[in-house]
């Protein structure tokens, strides 16, 4: 059995930029997961696919200069502003991840116990693992979102966007795309372009589109929007200049916002290949769905009036919803133990959980600390602010 100060499940921009950290100064820790996998995967799926944020605000972090993602596209000639390919991007986390980390171990973990010395780690290849902290950073990849009313589907006739292993599966099929995000957008557009027959289903009277914000701009409209790595506007340059201002607002007033912040809306570059390419739905409903046949039959309601649309497969851009019950690989004993914020843990100012020792960050943090931790920017916070206090707790022991 391997002992070791800290252990960090996920290996994705968050846990990667934590342990770039630790590993700057010295700390034992090691990192458990497949690099990148959640992002490799999106791209592995084929198509065009990028990153709806800026490459300036899309940064693992470490305090050693020259590894940023402008860093690592520019020497290649790759896009430096927007918009950044997300195959580009897993690649630039495989690259940080050789040059910048020194413990990586690509095993998942399966189970995660209470013990006498901190957490107990079982890993798939049957090692395990004893850790006095432990770090979950494992980004989305439990918290895809399918509604209830597709609940009577088998999993063969209905994937989530995140989901999707393969695009050019789907070619000469009809296939139901939910959402009028950007994830279920851009599935339209690669469905459409891989030689599928997409219809896209929204609740909307209409779709929301970013409006291409070019970097040479009159400094009236510098001040009046700002540029920031969360995006444009006033409360975008606040949320991303002063990070942990979220955290001191009463939950009864943070979660709203959170849940609130960005409405489902499209690239700007992605709205020519969905535009008067897609057939849409608009101000639909899916009331019901059903199998038959091997397919799909869906019951829509648009202004009172129902009807039945007749697919061969559903692809739901639903997003994500974070609920700690959902990390099967925590031991019940330990998940009914973290205190929660609306499905989230609910963390102290230094990312720990009311589990002593554990901590969450990314995604799993924005309910405590706000949206900004939902994107990759967040870890330019979240990493040196824990570092720093596992650091200390190290120390100590």
């Amino acid at each position: 059995m391997t002992k070791q100060s800290i252990a960090i499940i996920g290996a994705g921009p968050y846990g990667l930029s934590v342990a770039a950290h630790l590993a700057a100064a010295g700390v034992d820790h090691c990192v458990y997961g497949r690099t990148m996998l959640f992002w490799s995967q999106i791209a592995k799926a084929g198509g065009e696919r990028y990153l709806k944020s800026y490459c300036f605000g899309t940064n693992l972090s470490t305090p050693i200069p020259g590894y940023s993602f402008a860093d690592y596209s520019r020497p290649q000639g790759l896009e430096v502003f927007e918009p950044c390919s997300i195959a580009n991007f897993a690649a630039y986390g495989h690259w940080f991840q050789q040059k910048v980390i020194s413990c990586v171990e690509p095993a998942n973990v399966l189970l995660v116990r209470l013990c006498s010395n901190g957490f107990e780690l079982a890993l798939e290849d049957g090692r395990s693992v004893v850790a006095r902290h432990l770090v979950i950073a494992t980004g989305l990849s439990y918290f895809a979102h399918v509604p209830s009313t597709f609940g009577s589907l088998p999993n063969s006739l209905i994937t989530h966007t995140g989901n999707v292993s393969e695009f050019a599966a789907f070619k000469g099929r009809d296939i139901a795309v939910i959402g009028a995000g950007q994830s279920a957008l851009e599935a339209a557009a690669l469905l459409q372009e891989a030689g599928a027959r997409p219809q896209l289903l929204i609740r909307e009277e209409s779709i929301l589109w970013q409006t291409r914000v070019r970097r040479e701009r009159t400094l009236w409209r510098r001040l009046r929007s700002p540029i920031s790595s969360l995006g444009t506007g006033p409360k975008a340059w606040v949320l991303t200049h002063f990070p942990p201002s979220m955290h001191y607002v009463p939950a009864m007033l943070r979660v709203p916002f959170v849940r609130s912040h960005l409405p489902p809306e499209g690239a700007w570059w992605l709205r020519e290949r969905v535009e008067h390419v897609v057939p849409v739905h608009r101000g639909t409903s899916v009331i019901s769905a059903r199998e038959r046949s091997g397919g799909v039959v869906l019951q829509l309601e648009k202004d009172g009036t129902q009807r039945e649309l007749a697919v061969d497969h559903v692809i739901a851009g639903t997003g994500y919803h974070i609920d700690v019950e959902r990390l099967d690989f925590l031991e019940t004993a330990v998940r009914v133990r973290i205190k929660q914020v609306d499905h989230a843990p609910k963390l102290s100012s230094k990312f720990e959980s009311s589990v002593s020792g554990l901590y969450f960050v990314g995604p799993l943090s924005s309910m405590s600390f706000g949206p900004l931790f939902r994107f990759v920017v967040g870890a330019e916070y979240t990493a040196p602010t824990l570092a720093a206090h596992l650091t200390r707790k190290s120390a100590l022991i």
